[in-house]
């Protein structure tokens, strides 16, 4: 993976390294060393270390390859170049200040850290919900291009980025855009199994845009919200049961037992029915076999993307097997409306809110005065 992460020289601003040297790894098998190191507490996709005059950002494989890493060094002190390319894959000399950002989450990253004038192009704005992203699109100031998965790379080359921002794959889906000379960043958050671990990314974005002390309290903060609640939910002796996933052409899709899901479920104090199944991605199961597990299960937690309001009879409409469940005929369905919560664009930095949304609507005693952010127990009927 780490081969196809590749930082190329773009203008000449950015300094990069002229070939690979993954050999190296992380401060050259301590032929250096750090003068401290950030180690993520939650995240285990990245580590950060600071030398005098520039910082190193480590991404790990995010395929679990634990001998393969990607390093490349942001120079607060020119003069140290060579000496950071001896020690480095990639080196950048100046601090980013025109990106790409391939999703709405990356958006938000920038959002959060107040860097969104730092966006110079995005794909797929029509599902991108932040107005100042719109306007940009709309005068022009912002491009688009394109879809995320094949990005236009003529447009791109046009805006001689900084760097370009995506998710992982495992097959390269960026061949062209780095072979035009565009650096390509992956932001493997997504993979990351814990809701803090996936919201921790932010110190990453942050020390890469410049903004790493000021990510950090964030996070910090965010972290000791989620804390207070889940110790608060710690306190409930009886757990209720709890399904997810809904029916998409024919197969009904949960997440695994150590997903980033489950462990919402977990720390919400709820006893989530495929706890105990290996994995950290979805479950693909038939009707019959969903039924049989959670027909009796007390709450089901629907996250779904539908343009109207959904109500009871709206998911009756869907599929009518839904009303099979008690969790349905007894009205204790929790839910969050992608389409209207912006949950995947927002949610991902809010995992305290996350958390207490779910809290309030399986122990609505210990949160009483709360008002959900993005999940709620569904009344309309």
């Amino acid at each position: 993976m780490t081969k196809n992460i590749l930082l190329f020289l773009l203008g000449t601003t950015v300094l990069l390294a002229c070939q690979s040297k993954s050999s190296k790894g992380a401060a050259d098998g301590n032929h250096i060393q750090a003068d401290s190191t950030y180690i993520p507490k939650y995240a285990k996709g990245f580590s950060i270390n600071y030398f005098e005059g520039y910082k190193q950002i480590v991404l790990n494989d995010p395929w679990g390859d634990s001998t393969k890493t990607e390093t490349f060094a942001l120079l607060t002190d020119e003069t140290l170049i060579n000496n950071a390319k001896e020690h480095n894959d990639h080196v950048i000399t100046h601090t980013p200040n025109k990106w790409i950002a391939l999703s709405s989450t990356m958006v938000n990253y920038a959002n959060v850290l107040d860097m969104k004038h730092t966006i110079k192009g995005v794909a797929e704005p029509q599902y991108i919900a932040d107005d100042f992203i719109q306007e940009g699109i709309k005068n022009e100031s912002i491009k688009n291009v394109g879809m995320a998965v094949a990005p236009d790379v003529e447009v791109m080359v046009d805006l001689e980025p900084d760097f370009m921002m995506v998710s992982p794959f495992k097959d390269n889906h960026f061949a062209a855009v780095t072979s035009a000379g565009i650096p390509v960043i992956t932001n493997a958050d997504y993979l990351e199994q814990t809701p803090l671990g996936r919201a921790e990314w932010l110190v990453f974005v942050g020390e890469l845009l410049g903004e790493g002390k000021k990510a950090k309290r964030i996070f910090n903060a965010i972290a000791k919200e989620y804390a207070e609640v889940q110790n608060l939910a710690a306190q409930i002796t009886t757990k209720p049961s709890v399904f997810t996933g809904h029916i998409y052409q024919g197969i009904w899709y949960t997440p695994a037992g150590e997903s980033y899901m489950a462990n919402y479920f977990n720390d919400a104090g709820c006893n989530y029915i495929y706890k105990d199944s290996r994995g950290t991605g979805s479950l693909s199961l038939d009707y019959e076999t969903i039924i049989d597990k959670a027909e009796h299960t007390e709450y089901w937690v629907l996250i779904i993307n539908y343009p109207t309001e959904v109500t009871y009879s709206e998911l009756e409409k869907i599929d009518n097997r839904y009303t099979d469940f008690d969790a349905f005929k007894k009205r204790k369905v929790v839910v969050t409306n992608a389409s209207h919560s912006l949950y995947f664009e927002k949610g991902l930095l809010q995992p305290h809110l996350v958390l207490a949304d779910l809290v309030h609507a399986f122990h609505p005693q210990l949160l009483k005065d709360y008002k959900p952010k993005y999940f709620h127990q569904l009344t309309n009927e």
